[in-house]
């Protein structure tokens, strides 16, 4: 009886981790996650401004671009992106995006490149040719 109670406790855990090991795992690294903008430098004229409620989601080979405007007040608004990572860039590319929409997060044009500057646990900079943003990890 002892036998079969062992055999039986090895099988559930067995159909557990089965189970549990179906879910989608990250698969950009660090770059996973929810990123707060917190700086925007643009290049052309040396201005710098500091986005409120302005969120980069990154899970698989989707972003999503979300701002609000005081926590609770505005639900976030969100636009959806697929990107493409290097070893030290990002190619990102807006889905049903305006290039005047993409000003408020950072970008100039509905396609961008970005040079991965910094990124790790807790911040990330990326470098395009309109200006160069700062984010931290949210």
């Amino acid at each position: 009886m002892r036998r079969w109670r062992g055999f039986a406790g090895m099988l559930l855990g067995m159909a557990t981790g089965m189970c549990l090991s179906c879910g989608k795992m990250p698969m950009n690294g660090l770059l996973d996650g929810r990123w707060q903008l917190m700086q925007v430098e643009r290049h052309a004229d040396g201005g710098v401004e500091h986005p409120a409620w302005t969120y980069y989601d990154v899970s698989l080979e989707l972003m999503e671009l979300k701002r609000g405007s005081e926590e609770g007040a505005v639900p976030l608004m969100g636009m959806h992106a697929r990107f493409q990572r290097t070893a030290d860039s990002l190619h990102v590319r807006m889905i049903g995006a305006r290039a005047k929409d993409m000003l408020p997060f950072g970008m100039d044009d509905t396609i961008q490149h970005f040079g991965i500057e910094q990124l790790d646990d807790t911040s990330m900079k990326l470098n395009s040719a309109y200006a160069r943003l700062t984010f931290r990890k949210f």
